[in-house]
């Protein structure tokens, strides 16, 4: 291994370097110049990358370098590495080299056959090397550029300049060493056959002076240059894109010396450079310097300097190295970037967003954006929190769904776009919507994700109150049973909807013409809907229409519909459509019909009722009548009693009218009440001076006859009760009637009010009264009063049965049957 910070001055010649193995290279010192340079310079590219990028951008274009790059923190653990040094050097994937030291991967080499990978020793020895000169750059900062063969991981054995350089933070503290290795095998190989084959030391410097080109050319095409300061001679050579870069000749700048190169410099950074020269000149700290550099045209060019010592054999500085490269494009680049993040940042503040950068080698998630105004916390406290507490601030019953989706964003690498409820630091839950995409490199490979994650609480309630209004809105369509449609001015369909189907048979789509739907409308009625279309359309005032009209169905049945619209206007005051609703009316059209003949039926059925009332009056005046023509001689009180005989018997019919009329058009009469009034009246009726008449009765409640029945049973109870109030208490004796009605069952109570229809029930009517009885010549049979006629009369109308009874007064008691009826 060589270190040349310990060997002794390099000439132009060939100089002899010892290692500590006392093994001796030739090597010309140009050479090492330009080797040393060219690691510089991947150094240098490393460390602007690892201070300018940090690991998001160098890892991916570390992988694209030829040269093995490593980086390694105070500890020795490697914190990057890049495909050519681990797969190329190590011989292991970048994962299980990074987070190792290099002990513990050499302890793991030694289970393997492949024990020695440094110069053919062993490896912990080589590893022990390794780590002194890294503790020496620790300790006191600075490079080391060594030579050393090593075997590699496919066992060939290659040679390496490695350059070794601390790096520093912002306050100059030394954080770790960035290890820059090239391949100089090659470069070995040709010194090796030049020595062997050519016989002269012409020859051989001819050759050198070929691959002192060949650097020069490797520098001119990438962009830098190299400056030598010979700090003996005070001599400075150029090499490299010297004019590229300053836009001088190499002899412009020789010729203007140190001192005037400061001259070129941007005074706002003349004093840092200057006091990192003098730093360097005293303690021989290798430093990195970038500052304002004015080329020969007058503008300003930003560069980086990246400057080496050679120490001669006394340890002093004999050497000064120095690459120099323009960054003014990766300045600009750079400071054009951290102005895109600027506003992108901004943006996502001001949008309420939180931004999210995920990175799949370091599983690390950046945040960004407005984090303290959706979620509450700073943004130190938002990042540091971990998987489980981000999860736990997941609203319980979104949880689930969530870690389903995040985990097949993850897995699959799929988009994502989820909703959910996030509980803030205060508690509070607010919905919340992550939206995110996978990013792929130049190879297709996945590499990262980015997203965004943003407060939707408002615009999510205000979604839930449309989609409350649109759900009230679709109930109402869907239970809407009509049809809503809008026409243009012409009367044209150009909106249809609801129950278009169910009304007309057609869809919507096959009735949006003003043809298809005239079509259906029946051709008697179409004149009435186009004079009222009409009348609304040249109408300054009507602006609202409604007409009854029918259609054919598809069914080929007729069905009515009701039509009602209104006039929309335009800005130009004009009819702009027309909107409005219609219904099927086939229903209420048939029920009014029907409706229309029940009440031609009952008008029938009154008439007929009046008609035969009327009849049943005039018998009884003729009764009435006879009566008279059989006797001698009539007195006024004769004839006045008969008047009021009939009076009573025709209100005993009228009642019954009033009660079905009070019953609300009911075709039936409930007895019971009917009989109270009747009763009530005929008490009015014949007040019998001062004789105290009670009535008592026992009246079987919900009894319901029809007029067939009402009439002559009523009948009965008017003749009964008026003779024995007229006959039965004389002299003003004080008595009772008692009248009573029930079916003729002992569980007739438990009867429904009608029995299974066809089918008859039997009732009993009693009217009695304790008075001086009926006289024993009155027959039944034969009777020979009015009153007694019309009510034997009345009974065979009936087909009923009536008994006389004269114990105790006087008791009528009848039986008759009632057909059932529904």
């Amino acid at each position: 291994m060589k270190d040349y910070k310990e060997e002794p001055e390099c000439h132009e010649e060939t100089t002899a370097l010892v290692n500590k193995d006392k093994k001796t290279t030739e090597l010309k010192a140009n050479d090492v110049a330009c080797s040393q340079v060219k690691v510089s310079d991947e150094k240098s590219k490393v460390s602007d990358l690892i201070f300018r990028g940090g690991p998001r951008i160098i890892k991916d274009m570390l992988d694209t370098m030829v040269n093995p790059v490593s980086y390694k923190d105070k500890n020795g653990v490697f914190l990057l590495v890049n495909e050519a040094h681990a797969r190329t050097i190590i011989g292991l994937p970048k994962e299980e080299v990074i987070g190792r030291t290099l002990l513990e991967l050499a302890r793991k080499f030694s289970d393997i056959p492949r024990k020695y990978i440094v110069e053919k020793r062993d490896l912990l020895e080589g590893c022990n090397e390794w780590i002194q000169i890294e503790t020496e750059i620790l300790n006191h900062g600075g490079t080391r550029t060594i030579e050393q063969e090593l075997i590699v991981a496919d066992g060939t054995t290659k040679t390496f300049i490695l350059n070794k350089s601390a790096l520093c933070d912002e306050k100059g503290e030394t954080i770790g060493i960035v290890t820059v290795m090239q391949d100089i095998t090659e470069l070995r190989k040709t010194e090796k056959i030049l020595k062997e084959s050519l016989s002269s030391k012409n020859e051989l410097s001819e050759q050198i002076k070929k691959n002192e080109e060949m650097y020069k050319t490797i520098l001119e095409k990438t962009g830098q240059m190299v400056y030598n300061c010979d700090i003996v001679a005070d001599k400075v050579d150029w090499l490299g894109s010297v004019e590229e870069v300053t836009g001088y000749t190499p002899e412009e700048l020789k010729s203007a010396g140190v001192n005037l190169w400061m001259n070129y410099v941007h005074p706002e950074d003349r004093y840092k450079l200057w006091i990192n020269n003098e730093t360097h000149m005293k303690n021989g700290r290798n430093f990195r310097l970038e500052y304002r550099f004015q080329k020969k045209n007058g503008n300003y060019a930003c560069l980086e300097e990246n400057v080496t010592d050679i120490l001669d054999s006394s340890g002093g500085i004999s050497r000064v190295i120095g690459v120099v490269k323009d960054i003014t494009e990766q300045k600009f680049a750079s400071q054009s970037l951290q102005e895109s993040e600027e506003r992108y940042r901004t943006a996502a503040e001001q949008t309420g967003q939180l931004v999210f950068d995920f990175r799949i080698e370091t599983h690390e998630v950046e945040w960004a954006g407005a984090i303290r105004e959706v979620t509450g916390y700073s943004p130190d406290e938002f990042k540091n929190l971990d998987e489980s507490l981000w999860i736990e601030h997941i609203h319980p019953k979104d949880r689930t769904e969530t870690i389903k989706n995040l985990e097949n964003f993850f897995r699959k690498k799929a988009r994502i776009q989820a909703e959910f409820k996030f509980r803030k630091k205060d508690g509070k839950y607010i919905y919340v919507e992550i939206r995110g995409v996978w990013l792929k490199d130049e190879k297709g490979k996945v590499y990262r994700a980015i997203g965004v994650m943003k407060d939707i609480t408002e615009w999510k309630c205000t979604l839930e109150k449309i989609e409350a209004s649109e759900m009230k809105y679709r109930s109402l369509i869907q239970n809407f049973q009509g049809i809503a449609f809008q026409t243009d001015r012409n009367f044209i369909p150009i909106f249809m909807h609801g129950a278009v189907k169910e009304i007309t048979g057609h869809t919507e789509e096959e009735l949006m013409s003003r043809a298809k739907w005239k079509e259906i409308i029946l051709p008697e009625d179409l004149p009435l809907l186009l004079k009222e279309e009409e009348r609304i359309r040249d109408s300054t005032c009507n602006k609202y229409a409604k007409v009854d009209f029918r259609i054919t169905h598809r069914d080929g049945k007729i069905r009515w519909l009701h039509e009602i619209y209104q006039k929309v206007l335009g800005k130009d005051g004009n009819p702009k459509l027309y909107q409005g609703t219609i219904y099927d009316i086939t229903e209420r059209k048939e029920t009014e019909e029907f409706l229309a003949n029940i009440k031609i039926a009952r008008q029938r059925e009154i008439h007929h009722r009046i008609k035969n009332n009327l009849q049943v009056i005039s018998s009884l005046l003729d009764l009435q009548a006879e009566k008279f023509n059989n006797m001698e001689c009539v007195t006024n009180s004769e004839v006045l009693e008969a008047f009021r005989e009939s009076q009573d018997r025709v209100i005993s019919i009228a009642l019954i009218h009033e009660e079905l009329h009070e019953g609300e058009g009911t075709e039936k009469l409930n007895f019971s009440p009917y009989l109270q009034k009747l009763i009530g009246n005929l008490f009015q009726t014949y007040r019998l001076g001062d004789a105290a008449i009670s009535l008592k009765t026992e009246l079987e409640e919900n009894i319901f006859f029809d007029m067939d029945i009402a009439v002559p049973l009523g009948l009965i109870v008017n003749e009964l009760v008026s003779n024995s109030l007229k006959h039965a208490f004389s002299n003003g004796k004080n008595g009772e009637i008692r009248i009573r009605l029930s079916r003729n069952d002992k569980l007739g109570h438990l009867r429904e009010e009608i029995g299974p229809e066809g089918e008859s029930t039997e009732f009993n009517l009693t009217v009695s009264d304790n008075g001086k009885g009926i006289p024993e010549t009155v027959n039944l049979e034969n009777p020979e009063t009015l009153g007694l006629q019309l009510v034997s009369i009345l009974v065979n109308q009936l087909e009923g049965e009536i008994e006389l009874n004269r114990e105790n007064g006087t008791e009528f008691s009848m039986r008759f049957k009632v057909e059932n009826k529904l």
